[in-house]
C-alpha cells in the first residue's frame, strides 16, 4: 500500500483537487475531515464525467461537489484476497486503508498487488480470475 497519500478537504476546489493528481501522478485524492478520517475519495472519472461533463460552472465546484461518497476501506491487518475481492465485487482499482476509527492510513492500488504477485503464485491466480471476470472480451465469447 501506498502510506504518504495527500489527501484534500470537502471545500477544497477542484483545480487543488487536479494539482495534487498532477503532482503526485495518481488518479485518486481522498477527502478528509479534519481529523484525517475519511470521508471520500475524488478520482480523475469523478472530475471528467462529474464536473467538466456535467454542464456546471467548473470554477464554483469543491470537491464535496463531486466525490464519491460510497466507498469500501480495509482495516491495516485485511488479508490482501480480500482486498482483490472487494476490488472485484466493487469493480475499483483502488482501495483506501483505515484505522477502526476512519483516520486514513494509505492506498492499496492493484498496480501494488500487481507487484507483489510476481512471487506469489496463489496472488497471480485471484488476479487473473478477477480480470477474466472484468473482461469485456471474454464476455463475446
Amino acid at each position: 500500500m501506498t502510506r504518504a497519500v495527500r489527501t484534500a478537504r470537502r471545500d477544497s476546489t477542484l483545480r487543488e483537487v487536479a494539482q495534487l493528481m498532477k503532482d503526485e501522478d495518481c488518479g485518486v485524492v481522498p477527502i478528509v475531515d479534519g481529523e484525517g478520517r475519511l470521508l471520500g475519495l475524488v478520482t480523475d472519472r469523478d472530475l471528467a464525467l462529474r464536473a467538466f461533463a456535467g454542464g456546471r460552472a467548473v470554477d464554483g465546484l469543491r470537491a464535496a461537489d463531486v466525490m464519491t461518497e460510497d466507498i469500501e476501506a480495509v482495516l491495516p491487518e485485511e488479508a490482501l484476497h480480500g482486498v482483490i475481492d472487494l476490488m472485484g465485487r466493487r469493480q475499483v482499482r483502488r482501495v483506501p486503508v483505515v484505522e477502526p476509527d476512519d483516520r486514513l492510513v494509505g492506498i492499496i492500488a492493484l498496480g501494488d498487488i500487481a507487484s507483489r504477485a510476481d512471487q506469489d503464485e496463489e496472488l497471480q491466480d485471484a488476479l487473473e480470475r478477477i480480470s477474466s471476470r472484468r473482461s469485456f472480451w471474454s464476455r463475446l465469447r
